[in-house]
């Protein structure tokens, strides 16, 4: 097994984890029943919905966090108030924004 092989299996066994935490949590109801089913987008904003704030460290792992903060602008913050307090603490909390309430939507 190349070394490159062995690292795109790992990526698959991490993204598999978040799949499969998020199927426990009832968020994936309507999609197929394999971690290959959904796009990387998709994996990212539901993680970002529906997972711990314990467990997003795991796309930290997969993802670079430019392509996680973007999906979360485009995704999450241009839902407005909608999201409004989860947007909040993932700003602070997550992405280490000092001043979120100067967040931008994008529309």
């Amino acid at each position: 097994m190349s070394k490159s092989q062995g690292k795109n299996e790992r990526i698959e066994d991490k993204k598999r984890v978040l799949w499969q935490q998020l199927e426990q949590a009832g968020c994936l109801w309507s999609y197929a029943k394999n971690a290959n089913s959904i796009n990387d987008n998709l994996l990212i904003e539901k993680a970002l919905l529906y997972l711990e704030f314990e467990d997003l460290h795991k796309l930290c792992e997969l993802y670079p966090m430019k392509q996680i903060q973007r999906v979360w602008r485009e995704r999450l913050v241009s839902q407005g108030d909608y999201y409004g307090i989860l947007n909040w603490l993932l700003a602070v909390m997550f992405f280490d924004i000092k001043k979120p309430e100067k967040i931008k939507i994008k529309k």
